[in-house]
């Protein structure tokens, strides 16, 4: 077999191979569960086929060691396997049990959204467990071959009390876009769980089995990789049966197996690499900078709308150009070289004359191999005879007095795709003709990919707007949206406690306790206190016995929506607001008082 290249460069030989072998036909085991027949290799906590079970022997006498050496200290609540500290969770509560909490969480958002938060949280934290376990098991090892590094998965998964894995003989796990792996899980733990309800799913319930086998296969193979569960026993299908692949073709695997498949074709839709962890990061660094973010526009919109007044007055031909950018080079420089903008200034006939830091950044040349030529002519557009001719034409139009915006696409020195919101407009002197052309461009990627994950992917981000002012207005929407989304889970975390918590410790103290334990619940609310105190600083406690609904609504009534608006943002009948509203002011004491409820709200923040 020819040799393939790793993503490192170097050379993996015979032990990637094309698996053509069918395995041993199973006996059938309790609860109709097909158990897997120990191989000519001595297999017995993995299915393989054949041409792989001297290596995979390698790694269940390994792993079969590791898990020997194991110390239980329940009084130190230590559990240690070969000097690692392992936790044991129960299953339920990491499958139907997590479930059915979510579910009751997003009450009011629909089973189909509980059921996306919950299989987004279990996959994202699964599949970052598999990659950490993989790196650490490699390293105890010291194995280098992607099979190899494999090869422990399976065995490990096992026996921490995951699933039993099958690997099918047409998977090809090789480290390039051609990788593909169809395995089984008979004992899955989720489908186990869900299974012994007695009620029957309709979805795919092995989420953080897939999770897993994803994150240890990609860390082996160096490779992104993504898996999804075609057949569910939860479902009444008659196995739990994986394809894990590429991002790029896990749905074309998926799309060829469900027409040679038994089971109903299924359209899995759009399947990506998991996201958590970067729109977790994204979120974060919008709430670090959205104090300022508006703050920083404003300045810039100031700094440039200066520049161009003084340009006006002073620029009237090249040499006062020369003179006019001598004088202002400290504001020029602190504006060119601290804004995040490409900006450059040119001569009427495109002619660079300066440019900033942030341009440079992009080129591929020196900042003297940019001066004193044409525009459309730089290194900037070399590779696009496309937007050289549409610079040219708009340095033209300029030139003559028009303002010319549009959005484009390029790459950087490091050949990475970035889009610019670009323009170029006159600066005129006080007769009013242009003397000569501001160039700008905003790197505008990030912006279009935060927003869009802010947003939940339920809105798409339309394109770059023709003027500054309209997108300045979408970021304050969003601020506000995320300030309130803060507020609200405020109130969730102190209606929590309230109603989930304290009651309980109330009922403890009215039970006989020794000073032992009257001392360890007075500890507990005290702590609770502290915790919620930082919110309650912010939260009047008037609000700790209204539902999150009502909470909703009042926050709304407090930013003086009416009910028809209040009934259109959150898609509700206007009975129902009317009667979210009488709850309210009954709980708030205002029943029959005439007092107006927005003024009674406001007045709580004082």
């Amino acid at each position: 077999m020819d040799s393939r290249k790793r993503p490192n460069g170097r050379e993996s030989k015979s032990t990637i191979v094309r698996i053509s072998k069918t395995l041993n036909r199973p006996a059938n085991g309790e609860n109709g569960e097909k158990l897997p027949e120990s191989s000519a290799a001595g297999l017995s906590n993995v299915g393989v086929p054949r041409s792989l079970r001297p290596i995979f022997k390698k790694a269940e006498a390994y792993v079969r060691r590791y898990f020997r050496n194991r110390i239980d200290k329940p009084e130190q609540g230590i559990i240690e396997i070969s000097g690692e500290r392992y936790i044991l969770v129960r299953a339920a509560s990491m499958s139907k049990e997590f479930f059915d909490m979510v579910a009751s969480l997003y009450e009011d958002r629909g089973e189909e959204e509980a059921r996306n938060v919950t299989v987004s949280f279990l996959y994202d934290i699964a599949y970052a467990i598999g990659k950490a376990d993989a790196k650490r098991f490699f390293s105890k090892m010291s194995v280098s071959d992607p099979i190899a590094k494999l090869s422990a998965g399976p065995v490990h998964f096992a026996h921490t009390g995951w699933a039993f894995v099958k690997i099918l003989p047409e998977s090809n796990p090789t480290p390039d876009d051609n990788y593909y792996l169809i395995y089984d899980h008979p004992f899955s733990f989720e489908a186990h769980t869900w299974m012994k309800t007695g009620n029957r799913t309709n979805f795919s319930v092995c989420i953080m089995n897939a999770g897993y086998s994803s994150g240890w296969c990609a860390e082996s193979f160096g490779i992104p990789l993504v898996a999804a569960e075609v057949e569910c026993r939860a479902k009444g299908d008659e196995r739990c049966r994986f394809i894990m692949a590429p991002p790029a073709r896990i749905k074309e695997h998926i799309e060829k197996y469900s027409l040679r498949s038994t089971v109903k074709k299924v359209d899995y839709g759009s399947v990506d690499i998991p996201e958590f962890f970067r729109r977790k990061r994204l979120e974060d660094e919008l709430n670090r900078h959205r104090d300022n973010l508006e703050e920083l526009v404003q300045e810039r919109t100031r700094t440039l709308t200066e520049i161009n007044e003084r340009l006006k007055t002073e620029i009237l031909n090249r040499k006062k150009v020369k003179k006019a950018l001598k004088k202002s080079e400290t504001m020029l420089e602190a504006v060119f070289d601290q804004t995040f903008q490409f900006i450059g200034v040119l001569s009427l006939d495109g002619t660079v004359v300066k440019v900033n830091k942030t341009a440079m950044s992009l080129a591929k040349t020196a900042y003297d191999d940019v001066i004193g030529r044409p525009f459309w002519e730089t290194q900037w557009w070399e590779g696009s005879r496309k937007e050289q001719h549409r610079l040219r034409a708009a340095v033209g139009r300029a030139a003559a007095g028009e303002l010319v915006r549009f959005e484009t696409a390029y790459s950087t020195h490091d050949d990475q795709p970035i889009t610019i919101d670009f323009s170029l407009k006159p600066v005129r002197d006080n007769q009013g003709n242009p003397t000569l052309l501001i160039a700008e461009g905003r790197d505008i990627t990030e912006l279009k990919l935060a927003i869009e994950d802010i947003r939940n992917r339920e809105i798409e981000l339309k394109k770059q707007s023709t003027h500054l002012e309209e997108a300045n207005i979408a970021l304050k929407v969003i601020l506000k949206q995320v300030e309130e989304k803060r507020k609200e889970d405020k109130e969730n975390i102190l209606t929590n406690i309230n109603q989930l918590v304290l009651p309980y410790t109330k009922r403890l103290k009215e039970r006989p306790m020794s000073s032992d334990q009257k001392a360890l619940v007075s500890t507990v609310e005290s702590n609770l206190g502290k915790i919620s105190s930082p919110l309650v600083s912010r939260l009047s406690s008037n609000f700790l016995n209204l539902t999150p609904m009502e909470i909703r609504i009042s926050h709304l009534v407090k930013e003086g929506l009416t009910n028809k608006e209040i009934c259109d943002l959150l898609g509700l009948s206007l009975n129902t607001v009317s009667s979210h509203r009488f709850r309210i002011r009954t709980k708030l004491g205002l029943r029959n008082k005439g007092t107006n409820l927005r003024s009674y709200l406001l007045s709580l923040e004082d």
